[in-house]
């Protein structure tokens, strides 16, 4: 991990400070697939105890980015088909129901957001910046949510933004990464608001746009395994 000035930490946010560091840092690179992190090294670092560090590592092993391996630590993680495919599948039912709230009618204002979302997110999957791309992504589902008005469920869809950060960070090691429809994908998405369609089809425009992420790892999985076989048997 590459040194860098330290940051301030406030007591009552430091676990979701150093889970976000640590976030930042897997999704730039900073930290390797596969690259041991352990609570001595972090807390040594920041200048902290280890309880907020175990507390944040634990965290981010929930989000599906790491995973602890006995006598080893912690390792930076890809998510699995199975595992993407159940985190996919809440998050965009809790987003659909965020939808069905205010019955689709999305406020200008809340439109603007998702646009702006958009235009970050092209200029960033044009300089294939991971961490801004994300950051973009985010913002744009945040808007759908936050519209509903609904504290706990947003802060409920909110405790699963460690899947979507997972989740990219998956695909572009993987090499699945569609960086040329990320903004279309998205501006679609928008034209159904704007265009004032029944509720159902844009919460089903929603699903789809979640769920066909793990179909597509579990296509690449699945053509991977059968050119195995072959070699294997040639």
């Amino acid at each position: 991990m590459t040194g860098k000035r330290q940051p301030v930490f406030t007591k009552k946010t430091l676990r979701e400070q150093l889970a976000e560091i640590l976030r930042t840092q897997i999704l730039r690179a900073e930290i390797a697939p596969g690259e041991r992190i352990t609570e001595e090294e972090i807390s040594k670092k920041y200048q902290v105890s280890r309880g907020p560090v175990r507390e944040a590592l634990r965290q981010l092993e929930e989000e599906g980015l790491i995973s602890y391996v006995p006598y080893k630590g912690c390792l930076v993680k890809m998510l699995t088909h199975e595992e993407m495919s159940e985190l996919y599948l809440i998050r965009s039912t809790l987003e659909g129901l965020a939808v069905r709230i205010y019955s689709g009618k999305m406020s200008q204002e809340g439109m603007n957001k998702l646009q702006q979302s958009i235009d970050d997110l092209q200029k960033a999957a044009k300089e294939k910046d991971l961490y801004e791309i994300v950051d973009a992504d985010e913002r744009f589902h945040s808007a759908i949510v936050e519209e509903a008005g609904c504290k706990k469920l947003f802060r409920l869809w909110k405790s699963l933004v460690g899947a979507n950060t997972s989740t990219y960070y998956t695909m572009k090691n993987q090499g699945l990464m569609p960086y040329d429809v990320l903004g279309t994908n998205h501006q679609r998405m928008l034209e159904l608001f704007k265009d004032r369609v029944d509720v159902e089809t844009i919460v089903k425009a929603i699903a789809d746009h979640y769920m066909v992420v793990p179909e597509t790892l579990y296509n690449a999985t699945q053509l991977e395994a059968e050119k195995e076989e072959i070699n294997i048997l040639a």
